[in-house]
């Protein structure tokens, strides 16, 4: 085991020792000031220094700062003034460009000036022209009046000639005609201007009356009931309301019958005395032929037994003409007006069997 160490005990523990315990107190506390004291001293001695040393840091960084603003300041300088200088060049070029847009609305002006006389001149050569023209034309118009004028003239003086020649020439016709006995002969163009207007005239079997037979293809016309004074009839189912038509009836040797227009569809018998809407030929006893109408009746001389009849409507012309269709002779013309629509009207009598026959349809 190693020998114990011996303690070393320095002269001034030896100097507390040998004092009392009193005295010992009092120098630790005197010397725990002395202590203090010294630490405060070097304690505000190291603040102080890091105050100055603070403060030096500080200056550094305001003298770095203000170096740094006197640069931004000299550079905001050296901008102010470029744009000074840029200002004064948009002044004087705003100045050049005032100028310049002067002088432009200047010019503009004189050639508005200049544009207005040019349009006014060109105004005034345009509306001389169009006198000029104007007059011309009705120069030329004038000279083609008066042409027109004499033109007229010469053809009011043909007319009246031709019209001069024309009564002449009808009445040599007439003339010619009493002394051989064609009065009432419908000449060939006549003839073809009113046959040219043939239409198909189919009987209504709806319209007959009860007494009445018609064949199927509608071609013949046949009395078949008891014998009464009546004249029963039957309408065509065409009916017509302008234009010109043409159409013929086989009587044959029948001793009554009656033709003619109708405005009334829908009576089955004609009235002895018929009043409006009638305009009819009538044949009764196979001699007595009556032109029968509301303006009343009317004996129709016949030179020769009409077998055939021609049936002319000119429904404008206000016009209904019958014809010997064999002979080719007028017998008799109605002259008025017809309100509407009329129908051709057929009726065989009730006093034989013999039928009316409606050409231009093939009958059996």
């Amino acid at each position: 085991m190693a020998p114990l160490r011996q303690l070393e005990v320095s002269p001034e523990a030896g100097v507390f020792a040998a004092l009392p315990a009193f005295v010992t107190l009092v120098i630790v506390i005197l010397f725990y000031s002395c202590c203090k004291g010294s630490s405060k001293s070097k304690n505000q001695r190291v603040r102080k220094e890091n105050e100055t040393l603070l403060d030096q840091n500080e200056k550094q960084d305001l003298q770095k700062k203000n170096e740094t603003l006197e640069i931004e300041k000299q550079t905001a300088q050296a901008e102010k003034q470029d744009l000074q200088k840029k200002n004064e060049t948009l002044e004087i070029e705003k100045q050049t460009a005032q100028a310049a847009n002067e002088e432009l609305q200047q010019e503009q002006g004189s050639s508005k000036s200049k544009n207005q006389r040019v349009r006014k001149e060109k105004e005034d050569l345009q509306e001389e022209n169009e006198k000029k023209a104007l007059q011309k034309e009705n120069e030329r118009l004038g000279s083609e009046n008066e042409r027109l004028g004499k033109e007229k003239q010469d053809l009011q003086k043909k007319n009246d000639t031709l019209e001069i020649e024309k009564q002449t020439a009808q009445a040599d016709l007439k003339e010619l005609r009493q002394k051989t006995n064609t009065v009432g002969y419908v000449f060939d163009r006549e003839w073809k201007l009113i046959t040219e207007h043939r239409v198909k005239v189919t009987p209504d079997p709806d319209t007959a009356s009860p007494s009445l037979t018609v064949s199927e293809d509608g071609s013949l016309v046949r009395f078949t009931g008891k014998r009464s004074e009546e004249w029963p009839s039957v309408v065509g189912r065409e009916g017509f309301t302008s234009g010109r038509c043409y159409w013929e009836v086989e009587v044959g040797e029948k001793g009554y019958w009656v033709l003619g227009v109708s405005t009334h569809p829908h009576e089955k018998s004609i009235p002895e005395k018929p009043e409006e809407g009638y305009w009819l030929v009538r044949l009764v006893k196979g001699k007595t032929c009556t032109a029968v109408s509301q303006s009343g009746d009317q004996i129709v001389q016949l030179e020769k037994i009409c077998k055939v009849w021609g049936v002319y409507l000119d429904h404008e012309g206000g016009r209904l003409s019958f014809y010997n269709a064999e002979t080719r002779f007028h017998i008799h013309t109605f002259e008025g007006s017809f309100p509407g629509q009329v129908y051709p009207i057929f009726s065989p009598g009730s006093y034989d069997k013999g039928p009316l026959i409606i050409q231009g349809v093939q009958h059996t």
